[in-house]
């Protein structure tokens, strides 16, 4: 791989550092926390995701996802493949909190997400000022939303509207709202995100009471390291009536399938971690949340379009022999990233993971790579099974690869002669 450490690096690493120690100094001057219970709204500000909720609500500069629309519209511009993601909760009091959301990235059209949440309380003792009633009552509340996002690698916004429905014991009233956001991801290792939660401020007469919906401003940062595997972010929030707030998380990806997070909320007092576990185009994430009132355990689902990796790597047949009639594999290659292609490299390893062939260019990958059994050195390469690697560097330099599987048969009959290799196809 054709890549050089440069002072431009340099100075994005120490930008990474700098935002980190910012992001610590904040910390003993936020940490003044502010109970959510009694402002306007509460319900709106629960979460999406049990990513979200694991990460202590520090997610406004992550985008990528479905359910980042909820904290800000603007983190969709990152959002690379079809996704739909859904969270149940069982909350206290017999509450009862859901989240659905589905995104769609077009082709140079921008990112829409249709998302919605609906929170059912169970049956409330009835009381005055002075004393309780006989009777009870229940509580629901819904938010049914679309988001649309637009932007690149490095700079995104978005916008969200919305509609609001409430019902409390019989008296309904619905209202619209708006959120805005900003995205910002100057290097790889650092992104920010800036959001304002009901903008347009919504207003919900119930009976003959109009009361406005709380605004929230949010700002927040995200510090990554060791491509993407370990992950620091903190958010600072100011909701209206309140005191401003953090939120911080950590993620890591001790493997590729599988993902630990740890967070704090000061907004509501609690803390809170979680794990996540991926297979193929499936994501199951679960947070634990501890509070005044006990626990919540959390659980959502995600499930991915298309090429969820950034890159695939296809064949044409998992097994060839250069002397019979299939003499060659046909390696088709897909990308979906939010920014240009830097450069691809093709890298086939044996069995003992020794590397036998290697193709290392600059620019998008061509849509087919075909291998017809040959090392470096142009001589075929003996029986076996054969692991193929596609890695591409995004503009940010951040690494995506995927990995398919070939095996090769009928050495003993055919002559060691150097076969040369074809690229053929349009770059995706």
């Amino acid at each position: 791989m054709r890549r050089h450490i440069t002072d431009k690096h340099h100075a994005s690493a120490r930008l990474a550092l700098l935002a980190l120690a910012l992001m610590l100094c904040a910390l003993p001057a936020t940490v003044r926390a502010s109970a959510d219970a009694g402002v306007s709204g509460s319900f709106m500000r629960y979460g999406s995701s049990a990513r979200s909720l694991a990460l202590g609500g520090a997610v406004s500069g992550i985008g990528g996802d479905a359910a980042t629309a909820y904290w800000n519209p603007a983190g969709l511009s990152q959002l690379r493949t079809m996704e739909l993601t859904g969270m149940s909760a069982s909350l206290f009091a017999d509450t009862k909190y859901n989240f659905l959301a589905f995104g769609l990235p077009t082709e140079g059209k921008g990112v829409f997400a249709f998302h919605g949440s609906f929170v059912s309380s169970g049956e409330f003792q009835g009381a005055t000022e002075y004393m309780d009633l006989d009777n009870t009552f229940s509580e629901q509340e819904g938010i049914f939303a679309l988001s649309y996002a637009r932007g690149t690698s490095r700079i995104g916004w978005g916008v969200t509207f919305k509609s609001i429905q409430q019902d409390i014991n019989g008296m309904a009233g619905t209202s619209i709202g708006a959120d805005v956001g900003l995205y910002l991801r100057p290097d790889r290792r650092l992104s920010v995100g800036l959001s304002w939660q009901n903008a347009l401020q919504p207003e919900i007469t119930l009976d003959q009471y109009p009361e406005k919906l709380a605004r929230t401003l949010r700002g927040g940062t995200v510090i990554r390291f060791w491509n993407n595997r370990f992950q620091a972010m903190l958010d600072l929030v100011k909701t209206d009536f309140m005191d401003p707030d953090f939120q911080g998380g950590l993620e890591a990806w001790p493997l590729r399938n599988i993902v630990l997070r740890g967070g704090y909320d000061t907004v509501r007092e609690q803390s809170s971690f979680g794990a996540g576990v991926r297979y193929e185009n499936w994501q199951i994430d679960y947070a634990h949340v501890s509070h005044d009132l006990g626990s919540t355990t959390v659980v959502s689902a995600t499930m991915r379009f298309g090429v969820t990796d950034g890159v695939r790597l296809g064949r044409d047949r998992t097994r060839f022999s250069p002397t019979g009639n299939d003499r060659s594999v046909s390696f088709d290659i897909s990308t979906a990233l939010r920014g240009e292609v830097e450069n691809w490299i093709l890298e086939v390893r044996d069995g003992s993971g020794q590397l036998v062939r290697r193709i290392d260019e600059l620019g998008p990958p061509p849509a087919t790579v075909t291998w017809s059994g040959e090392d470096e050195n142009g001589r075929l390469v003996g029986d076996g099974s054969y692991l193929a690697t596609i890695i591409v560097i995004d503009e940010l330099g951040q690494q995506w690869d995927h990995t398919a599987e070939v095996e090769i048969l009928g050495f003993r009959n055919r002559t060691k002669t150097p076969i040369r290799i074809d690229i053929s196809g349009s770059g995706n």
